[in-house]
């Protein structure tokens, strides 16, 4: 009873930060058009990081990338640099690997620099324009029942910091695993897919 209380309010206060950055709830099997359990229909395998997805056609990957401003470095990288307060600079990279063992992809986003290693701020929240990815990831692993969230280790969302698996690895089923850990100041997302 306890529980299901607790998981009431956290639920209320996850949709009201939701609210508070500009978004918009959608379900999530509406939002990455949910199939069966294989590696083309895996709800994971719709979550796009950026515009891109396991499910994008590989010949579509560098422009829809370069649209938004990445540079490519090679076939498995791409990234971008945009000025930060205190002379400090964001940069975002874009990891696409896939091998005969694996198909991983992952977004980063850190902070560099600074005048005299000044501090980052602390009351920024995660840029909105992380939160659809970060949000309908975070569900999927999230969305579960208590033990489960336990051995997850989902921590409860707040606008500066979204995480679970206390930045490693969480298994989500056979074939698939998950990887976040977001803040103000930098973002790492990783959703990775072994056939085997």
């Amino acid at each position: 009873m306890h529980n299901q209380r607790l998981r009431a309010v956290w639920l209320q206060r996850w949709k009201a930060s939701g609210v508070r950055l500009g978004m918009m709830i959608v379900p999530f099997c509406a939002a990455v058009q949910c199939h069966g359990a294989d590696a083309g229909h895996h709800p994971l395998a719709g979550i796009e990081v950026v515009g891109i997805s396991f499910n994008t056609p590989p010949e579509r990957i560098a422009a829809i990338l370069q649209a938004q401003g990445y540079t490519r470095v090679n076939d498995a990288l791409y990234t971008k640099s945009e000025p930060a307060q205190s002379g400090r600079s964001t940069v975002y990279r874009v990891e696409i690997d896939e091998t005969a063992v694996f198909r991983q992809l992952g977004y980063f986003r850190t902070l560099t620099g600074g005048r005299n290693k000044s501090p980052a701020s602390r009351d920024a929240e995660i840029p909105a324009s992380e939160m659809p990815m970060i949000r309908q990831l975070y569900e999927f692993v999230c969305n579960v029942p208590d033990d489960l969230q336990s051995e997850r280790a989902c921590m409860p969302p707040e606008a500066a910091r979204i995480d679970f698996g206390r930045g490693q690895w969480v298994s989500v089923d056979a074939r698939y695993s998950a990887l976040l850990k977001a803040s103000d100041t930098s973002t790492s997302l990783m959703i990775k897919y072994s056939p085997e």
